[in-house]
């Protein structure tokens, strides 16, 4: 079963006015409808306000619906071990959450306070800093340097343990330039704390690790957590901008493997992390989905078994109270009906009915002719094929003559075709014979001239070639010259050697 029912993924931005466009915040969503997963058009706010007043009414939405909801933000949730203790006086993550919501200032118009922010932090750690950097050019923000300090991060590490793991991801201290997400998570993390301490929604959400200790209590339906979308590859024909691109492919890949029941894994804690380090990403590090699973992240997901119905005799009762349900087949003689059910089960079209036409004694000539030892005349291999040898008398003969050698030479001799010329190696075995024709109607035509001059009475016609040339002319030939002979029939351009097998089989098997 899925864990979830709707995905959203955050390409967040630290902008400081409104913007769109490249470089902006994107919102991707996708959701299970129908059985099927449905990508919504990704939003592009512009500005943190109105992306968490649009994020805020979806959850409110999902919530109402009772759907479960996977929230992915590409900011980081904790920052290396150690500083969360020397800024708050305990090694936590939700006091580091709590001082950021208290001091960050986000205006609705995106004016914000981060870099100041920043730099008093960098006063705050004391001697383990400074540890942020960067700035906008051409200003001068005391206590923050432009650039990265000359130190090597002697007593904080530069980088959290998933950053150490995930081979491009960027320091959460540097605040500006290529790949910085510091002001993303200075910004980010008040908006979450939000969400968080509402009063409505906050008892539905988990933050993914620290709440739910990896994978192991997904309990709440509202899980947060952070993403890295540059894990996963975009295909070429990926849409533009590429923020917009990458939530796109995150919240696919989510319901992909959720779907497949493999999401749990990528939640999951990597094998190989050593349980001191679980122990610091849980209290205050944090971590990114897919780190340690890169390998499932990226690789096609496992076919899910398909859902449909399997038992050979429920498949056959659905079928037939399908037809019993769609076909009007009241024009047709009862003693008809249930070969037209089986014409119409051989090529699933309920409004071949209509095309239907045929005599009502053809079941009663039928069995007298199987009875009496009749062979059966086929006018090709897949109409031979077709018919079910089991419901015959035993020793019945079914013959082909298509591909007997001397047929080229007679339909050279007749100026006909093969399927033609065939029928006359049919003569000597004619007489009170079970006649079927689904393939050529040159094969049709050609037998009503062989009867129009004399040649032996069949017990029984069944034919229903198929085609865009002759077909409907000599269906419609047989209807008009078949002579008293019992006969079924489908009018116009439809049919086929299904079709035809079909009504022999149906008649054959009443006959037993």
């Amino acid at each position: 079963m899925a864990l979830f029912d709707r995905y959203l993924a955050v390409d967040w931005s630290a902008r400081n006015v409104p913007a769109t466009g490249k470089d902006t915040i994107w919102i991707a969503e996708a959701h299970r409808q129908g059985g099927r997963l449905v990508l919504s058009a990704s939003a592009n706010p512009a500005t943190r306000h109105a992306a968490m007043a649009e994020i805020t009414a979806t959850l409110r939405a999902a919530r109402a619906a009772g759907e479960r909801v996977m929230l992915g933000f590409d900011f980081v949730f904790g920052y290396p071990t150690g500083a969360t203790q020397a800024l708050t006086g305990a090694a936590d993550w939700r006091a580091l959450w709590a001082l950021l919501a208290s001091r960050i200032e986000d205006a609705p118009d995106n004016r914000s306070n981060r870099f100041a922010l920043a730099a008093a932090l960098n006063g705050e750690l004391g001697p383990l800093g400074p540890a942020f950097w960067g700035h906008p050019h051409g200003q001068s923000v005391p206590g923050l340097a432009p650039t990265r300090p000359a130190h090597d991060y002697p007593h904080l590490r530069e980088r959290r343990l998933a950053e150490s793991r995930s081979g491009g991801a960027q320091p959460v201290w540097k605040l500006t330039g290529a790949g910085a997400v510091g002001s993303q998570t200075l910004l980010g993390i008040p908006r979450l704390q939000a969400l968080r301490t509402d009063p409505t929604l906050g008892p539905d959400i988990a933050v993914w690790p620290f709440d739910t200790a990896f994978a192991a209590d997904l309990s709440r339906p509202i899980t947060l957590v952070e993403i890295y979308p540059s894990l996963l590859p975009l295909s070429p024909d990926a849409p533009n901008p590429r923020d917009r691109a990458q939530v796109e492919a995150c919240v696919t890949r989510f319901a992909e493997l959720d779907a497949a029941d493999q999401l749990q894994t990528l939640l999951s804690a990597p094998p190989d992390l050593a349980s001191a380090d679980l122990a610091a990403v849980l209290a205050e590090e944090g971590w990114i989905a897919g780190i340690g699973h890169e390998a499932l992240l990226r690789a096609p997901p496992a076919a899910t078994p398909i859902a449909y119905l399997r038992d050979p005799a429920a498949i056959y009762a659905q079928s037939f109270a399908t037809i019993a349900a769609e076909a009007e087949l009241s024009q047709l003689p009862p003693a008809l009906r249930p070969a037209a059910i089986r014409m119409i089960h051989a090529c699933g079209m309920v409004d071949l009915a209509a095309d239907i036409v045929g005599d009502a004694s053809l079941p009663a000539a039928v069995r007298a002719a199987l009875t009496a030892g009749a062979p059966i005349l086929c006018d090709c291999e897949m109409v031979h094929s077709g018919v079910i040898a089991r419901l015959l008398p035993a020793h019945t003969e079914r013959l082909v003559t298509l591909n007997d050698p001397r047929v080229p030479d007679l339909a050279k001799a007749l100026g006909t075709t093969r399927s033609a010329a065939a029928l006359e190696l049919w003569r000597d075995k004619l007489a009170g014979a079970i006649v079927l024709i689904g393939n050529a109607p040159t094969a049709l035509f050609h037998l009503l001239d062989m009867l129009g001059q004399g040649a032996p009475r069949p017990a029984a016609i069944i034919a229903a070639p198929v085609g865009f040339v002759g077909a409907a002319e000599s269906k419609a030939l047989l209807v008009e010259r078949a002579q008293g002979i019992p006969f079924i029939t489908v009018l116009g351009r439809r049919g086929g050697s299904a079709i035809t097998s079909a009504a022999l089989n149906a008649l054959a098997g009443a006959a037993q």
